[in-house]
């Protein structure tokens, strides 16, 4: 039996559904498939998604700062020492992935995954070479999404050893939960926070690259234009509590905190839209399960998963700016036949990115690599 190791820093639990189908599948095919990481810093352990699942074996690591650099140090060899394919991010931080990937000779095949690019931020020279220095020197590519082949192909990576997953999220149980939830329920949850059906919703990590004082400034325009608007937030992270002091201030604004479940699929369903000018990545697969559209900006720095979305049609983007951003809020909040319309749309774009399909395209590219061995 072959075995494919896995390497991550940490595991969030939005990624656990991911892992276990790969698992399974790959033990129906014959293929040992393991998960290695180690523990969530003190930054990521603020989002409070770290999980210890019983698949994951744990590895010793430790990080420093150079400038402002984060360098992460990983013990692996324990894990790695039998594998025939071993998976790794794409991530200049991570020290061992120079040591796997550019050393002169190595008897495993090492591929990595991830974004293809710095999607999410401007790059210098320096950065950018390096990271297509180690990108080009592994075996196989795993791209988030179509844009990611590209990057990687257009900065020369062989096309034929890549695989696009287009990254996603399990949004099944959300799915399932948000045909549960009845309309006493609902209108029970609007009662007690005060919402209206000009209701908007928050979800992510409370974070810089979530522009949270774009949005709440935004949010008080909207306010002032239509004293019905409300805003949920659900998440935390480091800029918690100057959520929570403000939420205590506005009328306007619901912070609920970290939700997950049931608790996180009322929410969702007693507002009407997605709020996000920040950063747009994965939330793009959640506005498909609930059938709520993203209102976000022409920001240039979204994740590789907000080419999912299509304007006009499963997402509206606004010109950089709290006024304008506000007002279309607005619009689309008080435009209920127009709100329908691309509520069905998101609906419609379910199947095509569910992590059932992302499985089954990663094992496909395991299946490749592993057949490039021979």
């Amino acid at each position: 039996m072959q075995t494919v190791v896995i390497l991550q820093e940490y595991v969030p639990q939005y990624r656990v559904p991911f892992f276990e189908g790969l698992i399974a599948l790959g033990a129906a095919n014959s293929i040992q498939i393991k998960v290695a990481a180690g523990q969530p810093n003190n930054k990521q352990n603020k989002r409070q998604d770290g999980v210890a699942a019983g698949f994951i074996s744990p590895i010793r690591q430790r990080e420093f700062r150079l400038g402002k650099r984060r360098i992460v140090i990983r013990d692996t060899r324990p894990v790695i020492q039998s594998a025939d394919l071993i998976i790794m991010e794409q991530a200049r931080r991570n020290l061992d992935a120079y040591r796997l990937l550019l050393r002169p000779w190595r008897s495993q095949k090492v591929c990595l995954w991830g974004h293809g690019k710095d999607f999410v931020l401007s790059p210098s020279w320096f950065s950018r070479t390096l990271l297509t220095r180690l990108t080009n020197a592994a075996d196989w590519f795993f791209a988030y999404t179509e844009g990611s082949r590209a990057a990687v192909v257009g900065a020369g990576f062989p096309a034929e050893q890549t695989t696009v997953v287009r990254n996603s999220i399990d949004t099944n149980e959300l799915q399932e939960q948000l045909l549960e939830i009845s309309k006493e329920e609902i209108a029970e949850f609007r009662r007690r926070y005060q919402l209206t059906s000009s209701t908007a919703v928050f979800i992510g990590g409370l974070d810089e690259s979530k522009r949270l004082p774009f949005l709440f400034k935004a949010g008080r325009h909207a306010y002032e234009k239509d004293a019905e608007f409300r805003l949920i937030v659900i998440g935390s992270g480091p800029q918690k509590d100057y959520v929570e002091c403000l939420a205590n201030e506005e009328p306007w604004l619901r912070y609920l905190g970290p939700r997950f479940g049931k608790e996180k699929a009322i929410a969702i369903a007693s507002s009407e839209v997605i709020s996000m000018p920040g950063r747009v990545g994965l939330v793009a697969v959640d506005s498909f399960a609930a059938a709520r559209p993203i209102v976000t900006t022409t920001w240039p720095w979204h994740g590789p998963e907000f080419e999912y979305l299509v304007d006009g049609q499963t997402c509206l983007v606004t010109t950089d700016n709290e006024e304008a951003y506000a007002d279309a809020l607005v619009a689309l909040l008080q435009d209920k036949g127009r709100l329908a319309a691309m509520q069905e749309s998101c609906r419609d774009s379910r199947a095509e990115y569910s992590i059932d399909a992302m499985v089954s395209r990663f094992f496909k590219g395991i299946q490749m690599a592993l057949a490039s061995l021979d």
